[in-house]
């Protein structure tokens, strides 16, 4: 009995081990607990309008150099009421 016991055990082993060697060859596996995919975390700067006070991702802003300053702007319109302003 004690002989039958050990070989269950080094079958079990030998499973287990084929087992996890292939679930990472082809990428099987337990699922992920987060069922959502995570994208690429959001690096984008938001840069104030002076004019409307919105927020504007920095990448499509409007820019005017004033003085040594950058100011940015979420139109051509609050652009060009900051320039009336002036």
């Amino acid at each position: 009995m004690g002989r039958f016991l050990i070989f269950l055990a080094i079958l079990f082993l030998i499973y287990y081990i084929f087992k996890r060697s292939l679930s990472r060859v082809f990428g099987m596996g337990r699922p992920s607990k987060n069922k959502y995919k995570k994208g690429p975390p959001i690096t984008d700067e938001l840069v104030q309008d002076p004019v409307c006070k919105t927020y504007v991702p920095k990448k499509e802003a409007l820019v005017y150099g004033k003085k040594g300053r950058l100011f940015y702007f979420c139109s051509k319109e609050c652009l060009e009421k900051f320039k009336e302003k002036e």
